[in-house]
């Protein structure tokens, strides 16, 4: 078992497995596949572009993280489900240069990236070319990717867009919120992956769907009849 499997929760939806990983990527064993979404590179640039003051560097650090989680599970695609950046980036921002770095030292990864509400054409085509954009949904087998939640008749649906997480306990008495990995009955939505998002706490059917809390090293699944105090949150 390698160290990426090794932190992983396994788990079975859709008629297919899935590896849960702490860093909030899921990986697909039959097709060497790395999911992730909800990245946002170059947020900090944005709101620096604003007025407000944002510590430089958190773009790269998110990407050298990304990258590590790929060559760490053996992936041989990464597939981003929306919102790899956070609006158009200038052509100086750093991270433009670096992604490029990044994919060649990983020539043998492919990327590719179905585009979210925050991916605007202007911005994919500053973006290093060998990343392959899809503009609509893009079916991988039994499975559906896209970036907004939505059933699909042609499989199993695999999301991001909302940045999912859950509450235990109240908030007076101390709550625990985390992000989650969250699976209902015909799609499953991913947590934000970038460190610069927010996050919606979700009101799930607490028969149906299944929770899986994410904690600094490990990921556990919500018991069925835990009860949280749920409020929605508009995601920025």
């Amino acid at each position: 078992m390698s160290d990426f499997e090794s932190q992983c929760l396994r788990v079975n939806h859709g008629g297919q497995a899935f590896l849960l990983h702490p860093h909030r990527v899921m990986f697909w064993p039959a097709q060497s596949v790395l999911f992730v979404a909800d990245v946002h590179v170059g947020k900090e640039h944005v709101f620096g572009r604003s007025g407000i003051a944002i510590p430089g560097g958190i773009s790269e650090r998110t990407l050298k993280q990304l990258f590590m989680l790929a060559r760490s599970s053996g992936a041989k695609r990464l597939v981003v489900l929306g919102d790899f950046m956070h609006n158009v980036p200038l052509r100086s921002e750093t991270w433009l240069t670096y992604l490029s770095q990044l994919l060649d030292e990983h020539q043998d990864l492919r990327v590719d990236i179905v585009a979210g509400n925050h991916d605007r054409v202007a911005g994919r085509h500053l973006i290093d070319s060998r990343i392959c954009w899809h503009s609509e949904s893009l079916v991988l087998g039994e499975l559906v990717l896209r970036h907004e939640p939505k059933d699909d008749t042609h499989g199993y649906v695999l999301s991001g867009h909302i940045h999912p997480a859950w509450r235990v306990g109240s908030v007076r008495r101390g709550a625990i919120r985390a992000p989650i990995f969250w699976f209902r009955e015909g799609h499953m939505v991913m947590p934000a992956f970038g460190e610069f998002t927010g996050g919606m706490l979700i009101e799930p059917d607490a028969k149906r769907d299944a929770l899986y809390m994410i904690g600094p090293e490990s990921v556990v699944q919500v018991p069925a009849n835990v009860k949280s105090s749920l409020r929605r949150r508009r995601v920025e």
